[in-house]
């Protein structure tokens, strides 16, 4: 698992990339979650993203499968800028995988209310 911290903006899009590496032929995953929240004990998130949802499938590339992740920005522009702590999930054949997890850092926004 690989601990990362991301950055944004509050009320921007945050887009990033996930690699899915198997040893043999790959199998289309049954879920991925991206959840966050503002503590570890939260009961609810303060956003999730799943498949479908903000997860897409991009293509598969010999033993890898490639999602884009997708943060819009009515998830982040009502939240106060902060720490907050988040995590990304897959699952496959029943098994479960934390790949990713690490502190999200919303930075307050200085260009309110421009689309």
């Amino acid at each position: 698992m690989e601990k990362t911290k991301l950055e944004m903006v509050r009320g921007d899009t945050l887009q990033f990339g996930i690699e899915v590496e198997f040893d043999e032929a790959p199998q289309e995953l049954e879920s991925v979650f991206f959840s966050c929240k503002k503590n570890y004990d939260d009961d609810a998130n303060v956003f999730q993203k799943k498949l479908s949802d903000g997860i897409s499938y991009v293509k598969t590339d010999g033993n890898k499968l490639y999602y884009v992740v997708r943060v819009a920005p009515e998830d982040t522009e009502s939240i106060e800028a902060g720490q907050y702590y988040y995590d990304l999930q897959i699952s496959l054949n029943s098994d479960v995988f934390t790949i990713l997890n690490g502190v999200l850092k919303i930075y307050d926004d200085v260009t309110i209310g421009v689309k």
